[in-house]
């Protein structure tokens, strides 16, 4: 799965010379303003035509929300310095702070906005799952992205995924579709059942996103179909991008290990059918930050391991199968 930026937003576009300027000033008032007040769409009227059509007004109020949710209100704001065709500045909420960067066209309309943690060194409340877990499928899947580093797995950058997993399928000819790989069908991932790792609740539920066409993305709905599910030791693991319409749970149902959510699908901001799973801490992907995920005991290229992490290119599969 590409890069879901967990911060904010950031769309540049041409910006003016940099500095604290009147009009940047006066655009973080505003923006301030409209952000206390709960009112999304006058943030959204801020924005530039692009950004506009890139994001769509609900995607900017579910973020706004999300912020309010956790933060509260901004109580102050202050400049810091000038970034990379942008502006800087701490804002200081009721419960916390945010590091803020914006630019702005040469409409004063803004092109750019993003919120980052005041400190990158963030600690999870949990470091690791405590709740043991059995792999999310059947067969052999591949490790495209797992471990800690950048170079094994390009969710590090992101707090909320920074420990996630991109598991796909690859098949005999040891590519991950057959034919053309023009549809999803082609590919080996495509429609396989996907299962519940361990007992929870599920807690959130997105259902009703089409399937993109292999090297199409949707970063609107970036999820695409997901399920998440709470475990009773405070683990919300998060799966993502099922096949549109196999779902096969819903919000407040307790599901039990094995049990079938749904089917790999190539939704959401995908460019093929693959299973992206992680852990978080909390149920908000804004705010959380990303557990390491250890899984019970399963095949590892071959051998049997035991509470295991899978890394970037690793083949797995249960030992049950």
């Amino acid at each position: 799965m590409k890069r879901l930026i967990s911060c904010i937003f950031m769309i540049l576009a041409t910006a003016l010379s940099l500095g604290q300027q009147p009009s940047y000033m006066q655009q973080v008032e505003n923006f301030k303003t409209n952000f206390n007040q709960g009112d999304s769409q006058a943030v959204f009227d801020m924005l530039n035509e692009d950004v506009q059509k890139q994001l769509g007004f609900e995607t900017i109020d579910q973020i706004l929300k999300d912020y309010r949710e956790a933060y509260g209100n901004i109580d102050s704001l202050e400049f810091i310095q000038e970034g990379n065709l942008a502006e800087v500045y701490l804002l200081h909420f009721v419960r916390g702070k945010q590091k803020m960067a914006l630019s702005l066209d040469r409409e004063n309309k803004l092109s750019g906005l993003r919120f980052m943690p005041v400190t990158e060194d963030v600690t999870p409340k949990i470091e690791r799952n405590l709740t043991r877990l059995s792999l999310p499928f059947k067969g052999e899947w591949f490790t495209v992205w797992g471990g800690d580093t950048k170079a094994q797995n390009y969710h590090v950058i992101s707090n909320a995924q920074r420990r996630a997993f991109d598991f796909l399928v690859l098949g005999s000819n040891n590519k991950t579709y057959q034919r053309s790989g023009t549809r999803n069908e082609d590919y080996w991932a495509f429609g396989k059942p996907i299962f519940a790792v361990c007992d929870a609740l599920v807690v959130e539920v997105i259902t009703g996103v089409e399937d993109n066409k292999p090297g199409a993305m949707n970063p609107r709905q970036a999820l695409g179909n997901s399920v998440t599910l709470l475990t009773d030791k405070g683990e919300y693991i998060v799966y993502a991008h099922f096949e549109k319409g196999t779902v096969k749970v819903s919000n407040g149902e307790r599901v039990k290990r094995g049990q079938l959510l749904g089917n790999c699908g190539n939704s959401g901001n995908s460019s093929e059918p693959h299973l992206h799973l992680h852990i978080q801490d909390g149920p908000k992907m804004l705010t959380s930050v990303g557990i390491k995920c250890f899984f019970d005991r399963l095949m590892v290229n071959k051998e049997i391991r035991e509470d295991y992490s899978p890394i970037r290119l690793d083949r797995i599969r249960s030992i049950e199968n």
